[in-house]
């Protein structure tokens, strides 16, 4: 997974991202930032069976199978439109001084949702922070970015493979993924979507694939959920590294939220949003307003104000939606054009979210929030320290 030794590495991923946001392709490497790399997450969204082909092939629009308990059990699915405002909100938020490098509210295209029902397993190497389990990978898929297995540059690219098998309830996150001959190199980490994690995901302060050490997949822009017009779940917020909450090398700076558990030592700004931080869209940004056009965009504003988004990695874009790639194998006119491109958004500004409190329950807990500045700031963890990473 992605350590403090990789840091370097992923502030220069952070740039290759600024690249593609100047774009208006649907692909690019996207998430950069302090976190572990670890796996593949990969509930696309309804679809026919595809199997081995790599297609989706989840029973509804969602990004996650429809039996899973994380659909009414965790934070993605959480409605916290009547969530209370953290009292230091306006201070967080102002330590976002935009979006990226160009400031706008993007939408990037890259993650590639694979289906691994009936696919071949394979193992790979050890290591600290790993799920030493098999990982199933369809004969035909791509590596986020669009990337053949064998062709994402490992080490200028965070070279995610995210496999779902709704069958089984089993989520795959892939960080660093490239095959060699008939092997297979990168990091693990498996989520099962059938039981509910503790508070502290996989270990405090263990990673995943992401900084936060939260599941990639749940917090994407799902093409087949979003065509339909309901995206039902939080998003996935990637924010440059010198806009999140921490002390540049310092590990004992608590910069970490629930539902996140861990967190970089490249977070820059000292009264930032922590990882795990959740924002949500303030109602005086209306779907109805002429900016917006797009269903995809109109679909995205009611999400934001009903579920909101978790800072979950460094990089330069912060919105992150399936790739259509797979889809497009299938029949070339299942495409995201005419549903949501990826400037769609781009009048919305930093100032317009405002950051919730953090909640005490789910699991476990009293109910509520932490939501006064003490009570916010006393809930933080430490970035990095993990001991054992833990299944439930």
């Amino acid at each position: 997974m992605r350590r403090t030794s990789l840091l370097l590495a992923l502030l220069l991923s952070v740039a290759a991202c600024g690249k593609d946001a100047a774009s208006a392709s649907s692909s690019g490497g996207a998430s950069s930032g302090g976190s572990s790399g670890g796996a593949s997450s990969g509930g696309s969204s309804g679809g026919s069976s595809g199997g081995s082909s790599g297609l989706p092939s989840t029973p509804d629009n969602g990004l996650l199978p429809a039996g899973s308990v994380w659909r009414t059990g965790s934070e993605w699915y959480r409605d916290i439109s009547a969530a209370p405002v953290a009292e230091h909100s306006a201070q967080m938020i102002a330590a976002l001084p935009r979006w990226g490098t160009t400031g706008v509210f993007q939408v990037d295209f890259s993650f590639v949702v694979l289906d691994g029902t009936g696919a071949q397993s394979v193992t790979l190497p050890p290591g600290e922070e790993v799920d030493a389990v098999p990982m199933p990978i369809p004969d035909k898929g791509y590596v986020e970015g669009e990337y053949a297995y064998d062709a994402c540059p490992v080490g200028d690219e965070d070279c995610h493979v995210l496999v779902l098998v709704p069958g089984a309830n089993r989520l795959y996150e892939g960080y660093q993924m490239r095959r060699n001959g008939t092997s297979w190199e990168g990091s693990l980490a498996m989520w099962q979507l059938d039981k509910l994690y503790p508070r502290s995901n996989r270990g405090q302060g263990c990673t995943s694939a992401d900084a936060a050490g939260l599941p990639i997949t749940p917090g994407l822009i799902g093409y087949r959920e979003t065509k339909a017009g309901t995206i039902a779940h939080a998003l996935r917020l990637v924010m440059r590294n010198d806009f999140i909450r921490g002390k540049v090398g310092d590990k004992t700076f608590p910069n970490v939220a629930y539902p996140g558990s861990h967190g970089s030592t490249a977070g820059a700004a000292a009264t930032g949003i922590p990882y795990g931080g959740r924002l949500r869209l303030k109602a005086s940004v209306r779907e109805d307003d002429p900016r917006f056009k797009s269903t995809g965009a109109k679909a995205i504003i009611r999400a934001l104000h009903t579920y909101g988004m978790i800072l979950a990695d460094g990089g330069n874009i912060p919105l992150m939606a399936e790739s259509d790639r797979i889809y497009k194998d299938a029949d070339p006119k299942q495409t995201w054009e005419g549903t949501l491109g990826p400037r769609d958004l781009e009048g919305i500004l930093p100032t317009d979210f405002e950051v919730i409190g953090i909640p005490k329950d789910r699991p476990g807990g009293a109910a509520g929030y932490y939501s006064t500045r003490a009570e916010y700031e006393a809930d933080l963890k430490k970035p990095l320290g993990c001991v054992n990473v833990v299944q439930p």
